[in-house]
């Protein structure tokens, strides 16, 4: 996507920030239901009322509300933090890309959500232990992809309103913008005022901590933008940031889950310091994270050999991809800990909190990570 990078300025902005609230939304999502499982409420039944309704209506209303959100906050910061002498993408294209990109992805993450949740009740699996890093690994590739498609739809509908006899206000892009800042209004609003309890009190509590996620998102994104003819310059870089992020959301997102797990059943107390049950399921973040970063770093040096783009050696991309996890594993764990007893000491429901919020912090906190090992082990 480099040549649409370069063709669409402040894109990458919007990548970060679109990626984590495709494993936000869908993370918090399957933890809900994992919850559920684990209070006996759980049903696979799709009826109007059902918990699988409920949150499935209640998270496709959040991507659409906040793909929305995303392109205002990508526009906002691209005039903020961006280069005075580039002319970066309108707001009506953030949005479009932003809507279009969610909604495919969203509709796909859905799907798969759905699918591991009744398959996972009837072969009697833990949800928290598994299904957050398939909902983050899913979206990370199915993100990047739907962003893509959402691209090339701008650039053609763009081609197709310099042909437009009726003015920019009419244009294609400008008219599917606003029909889509309408409907996530009214989405919204019928949500907030809703009857169900269940679909009110998920978007009363997610709305804005998503909000606070997709600012948070969006620093990291503005992080990438201005080192973005650094990275391009050394396209491997650019194939490691995806997976090493979905990894440390993958682990943020296990240990959150099982985290709001406990405190709902009782089996942690909310207190100041973790205790030796907490402590233990933080040591086996940091063993996962060893070998998953190694990992990662590896298949990053191998696809891009394969590709026959510049990469650096294997040794430092193995190093770059291991210090940076480790530095965003210290993070997560305690980051994790603390939102989830906040949370439920506020008397909030942390698998509504913590994913989302760990989620964005750690998308932040991984890029910063990622960027301050690249300096100590490469420098650009």
């Amino acid at each position: 996507m480099t040549g649409m990078l370069q063709a669409l300025p402040g894109l990458m902005i919007l990548i970060p920030p679109a990626i984590a609230m495709r494993g936000n939304i869908y993370s918090a999502l399957v933890s809900r239901l994992g919850t559920s499982m684990h209070l006996g409420l759980f049903s696979t039944t799709l009826k109007q009322g059902g918990v699988l309704h409920q949150n499935a209506s209640a998270s496709l209303s959040l991507t659409l509300i906040l793909s929305v959100i995303l392109g205002f906050l990508a526009k906002i910061a691209a005039h903020a933090f961006g280069m005075s002498n580039i002319e970066y993408l309108s707001l009506h294209g953030f949005i479009l890309i932003s809507v279009v990109g969610g909604l495919i992805s969203g509709i796909i993450l859905l799907v798969i959500a759905l699918l591991i949740s009744i398959i996972g009740y009837r072969r009697n699996w833990d949800l928290d232990n598994m299904s957050s890093p398939i909902i983050t690994s899913a979206g990370d590739m199915i993100t990047i992809p739907s962003l893509l498609v959402a691209a090339l739809l701008l650039l053609k509908l763009e081609v197709f309103s310099n042909q437009w006899v009726f003015g920019s206000l009419s244009s294609p892009v400008t008219l599917l913008s606003l029909l889509f800042i309408v409907t996530a209004f009214f989405c919204a609003i019928k949500g907030l005022k809703s009857n169900d309890a269940a679909v009110r009190r998920i978007l009363v509590e997610s709305i804005p901590m998503l909000f606070i996620c997709g600012v948070l998102g969006t620093i990291a994104g503005v992080s990438l933008n201005m080192k973005l003819d650094s990275l391009i310059a050394l396209p491997a870089i650019l194939v490691l940031i995806p997976p090493f992020l979905g990894e440390s959301n993958a682990l943020g997102g296990i240990l959150s889950a099982r985290l709001s797990s406990m405190l709902h059943i009782g089996t942690v107390e909310p207190k100041p310091f973790p205790d030796k049950l907490v402590s233990a399921n933080f040591a086996v973040i940091y063993i996962f994270s060893v070998f998953l970063f190694l990992f990662v770093g590896l298949l990053s040096y191998i696809a891009s050999i394969y590709l026959g783009i510049p990469t650096l050696d294997v040794g430092k991309m193995l190093m770059i991809s291991l210090l940076g996890g480790i530095l965003c594993t210290t993070f997560l764990n305690l980051a994790s800990y603390y939102i989830a007893i906040l949370s439920f000491k506020f008397g909030m429901d942390p698998d509504n909190d913590t994913i989302p919020l760990i989620t964005s912090l750690t998308d932040v906190v991984g890029v910063l990570c990622l960027l301050f090992a690249i300096f100590i082990i490469q420098p650009f």
